[in-house]
């Protein structure tokens, strides 16, 4: 329980977080040790006392499984939390994202849909960005402060 305490008191220091789309897998699919995490991030959401944004790229990720599974269940679960839960917004891409993205990967190597994440997050203000990549969040730390989920279980 302290380190849930610990990851609280290191995320309420921030007010916009960046989610890498590992972190919603683990809260909506209850992963153990990295749901407690998430768990108490989400609170923290729910009772306005953080926003979260996400990368269109997140919610195409979150909704590749359930498509593959022809799992209409888990495609409404998913599109209805992105949709309904409160101080969640879905960033949409633009040019100058785009642009912000290929310059992050040119400089850094990752994945264009990872350099989009931190692009998405740096046009946006987020001031963290959290996740559980941690080839991500060593590179992503150049451009944005991060914190890596599993420091924390």
């Amino acid at each position: 329980m302290a380190k849930v305490e610990e990851f609280v008191k290191k995320i309420s220091a921030h007010q916009n977080i960046m989610l890498d789309t590992n972190a919603i897998i683990y809260f909506l699919d209850g992963t153990p040790d990295l749901f407690d995490l998430m768990r108490a991030l989400f609170e923290l959401v729910e009772q306005d006392r953080l926003k979260i944004t996400l990368s269109v790229i997140s919610e195409a990720e979150l909704l590749v499984k359930p498509y593959r599974e022809k799992n209409s269940t888990a495609i409404e679960a998913v599109s209805f939390f992105l949709e309904e839960f409160p101080n969640l917004k879905i960033n949409l891409p633009n040019m100058e994202i785009s642009r912000q993205a290929a310059k992050i990967r040119a400089e850094s190597g990752l994945r264009l849909p990872d350099a989009m994440i931190v692009a998405t997050a740096i046009n946006t203000q987020c001031d963290l960005l959290l996740g559980n990549d941690i080839g991500l969040m060593q590179k992503a730390s150049s451009y944005l402060p991060t914190v890596i989920l599993s420091e924390y279980i």
